[in-house]
């Protein structure tokens, strides 16, 4: 049997950790009642009956906790330890005749507060045996692994990145293009728009699929017309996707303010990276493939390290592999497509064809990395700016000396941080970056203001009384406000 958990709703209970000494109580129970959840729901009418019954007191125990903001739940469930856990999915395993149980985690391992990602990795470690097998999604520079838990023992790390330079890259996107795309369009679209988004998409499916509906220009309820997508409206949704992209790694900072500083740095440094690429790819004559990333002498500092792994968490650039010259062995960094393509970095000159990105994206060999030293991009005074952003003591005002401090080191004041979560519901709804006179005519005709707001305007009614807001673009702004609490 296979369940399909989903933790992207976690931030929902960090007012509660924060607050309450038994938090960590709370989210183990949590998490495991997520997974009898996603049993239950994989298993639907075959569920046993005992499952059924842990599930209906799991909900309610989820539910309470995700919408209850930072209070304590009134009633608890069954308490569930993940090793009594273990022993009823196999005994649910043998009574439903399965061979074996698939637990699929999605949104874990990724943006937990520490001590919840170490918690998080003990119920992984403990959901072991030849019947039940647990799979993850962990990403770089924000997953911290318990003491306890080790990569290649405890687990398996397997790339689940579409790799743009694989033989069969186009081969697979074209194939989602088939399977997804609306089909009386899919003759009308060229062969060579295709390919260039699925260059673009730099590798994500969803990226891909959201480049090729943007470019078919302002669908909703008052324009339900649909067109095939010319070279200029694509290249404008690929712009939209880069500024997606340099969105999703701002928004680090704010979901993640410890790493605020990493994340200005980082920020510079996607620059720097781009200006460098840019101009040598103006050098090289137009016949010739271009530059898609650099290629960074090792070995690098921790910093540097830390900067390229919170990037490459955004998705603005991958580490692909090494590439030896001479005795200097050189990391490979690609940056996203969308990003060279929106900045006019590929150096195609004015007005490149589809068919002119193509063949700029599609040979990638080692020569089409600029290669540098890291003090080439990474300044002596950025390796100084990057330090955690830790708040200070309430009383004193001393500096944390770590993330995990519990007391000040000073004056013995306990330490408390402020709920990233709260802040978010807080925001004004000009965060969810829709349309501006959208914006305008939500505040002119509504009493909705925050991000909170539109979550709790119940099934868009206030949404959709505003002009040109109907059902598709009510759910359209539900949904980005509920993406925008969630990591």
């Amino acid at each position: 049997m296979v369940a399909y958990v989903n933790f992207s709703q976690h931030l929902a209970l960090e007012p509660l950790m924060l607050r309450s000494e038994r938090s960590l109580e709370f989210f183990r129970q949590w998490l495991i009642y997520k997974i009898v959840i996603g049993l239950d729901d994989g298993l639907a009418e075959s569920s046993p009956p005992d499952l059924k019954t842990l599930a209906e007191h799991g909900r309610q125990y989820v539910n309470e906790l995700q919408t209850s903001v930072g209070d304590t739940p009134k009633k608890l469930p069954p308490a569930l330890a993940p090793a009594e856990l273990l022993g009823r999915i196999e005994a649910w395993c043998e009574e439903l005749g399965r061979p074996r149980a698939v637990i699929l985690m999605d949104d874990a391992a990724h943006a937990f507060m520490q001590q919840q990602q170490r918690e998080f990795f003990e119920v992984f470690r403990a959901l072991r045996s030849r019947t039940v097998a647990c799979k993850a999604a962990i990403y770089p520079g924000v997953t911290s692994y318990s003491p306890f838990f080790n990569v290649g023992h405890e687990a398996e790390e397997i790339e689940v990145w579409i790799r743009p330079d694989s033989a069969d890259y186009l081969t697979a996107m074209r194939g989602i293009f088939r399977a997804r795309f609306p089909e009386e369009l899919q003759g009308a679209v060229r062969q060579d728009i295709v390919d260039l988004a699925a260059h673009a998409s730099f590798g994500l499916p969803r990226n891909f699929l959201n480049i090729l509906s943007d470019s078919l220009g302002d669908f909703d309820d008052e324009n339900p017309q649909l067109a095939a997508p010319s070279l200029r409206q694509v290249r404008e949704a690929i712009s939209q996707n880069a500024n997606r992209v340099r969105s999703l790694f701002e928004e680090i900072s704010r979901k993640l303010p410890r790493y605020d500083n990493f994340i200005q740095v980082g920020l510079e440094l996607q620059n720097t990276i781009l200006e460098q690429i840019r101009g040598t790819n103006r050098q090289r004559s137009s016949g010739r493939a271009r530059y898609i990333g650099v290629a960074v002498a090792r070995p690098w500092d921790a910093d540097l390290g830390q900067v390229f792994s919170l990037l490459e968490y955004a998705g603005v650039v991958r580490r692909i592999g090494s590439v030896s010259r001479g005795t200097s062995r050189y990391e490979k960094v690609q940056v996203h497509a969308s990003l060279l393509i929106a900045e006019n970095a590929l150096g195609l000159g004015k007005s490149p064809s589809a068919e002119d990105f193509n063949a700029a994206l599609g040979r990638q060999s080692a020569d089409d990395f600029v290669r540098r030293q890291p003090a080439g991009i990474f300044t002596a005074d950025q390796a100084e700016r990057c330090r955690l952003n830790l708040s200070p003591c309430p009383k004193c005002q001393s500096p944390r000396i770590s993330d995990d401090a519990i007391f000040c080191f000073k004056c013995g004041t306990p330490l408390q941080e402020q709920s990233v979560y709260l802040e978010l519901l807080s925001s004004p709804i000009e965060s969810l970056q829709l349309p501006q006179l959208k914006v305008a005519r939500i505040l002119e005709r509504t009493t909705i203001k925050t991000v909170q707001d539109v979550i709790l305007d119940d099934a868009g009614r206030q949404l959709r009384s505003v002009p040109s807001i109907g059902v598709i673009w009510s759910a359209k702004i539900k949904a980005r406000a509920d993406e925008f609490v969630t990591l």
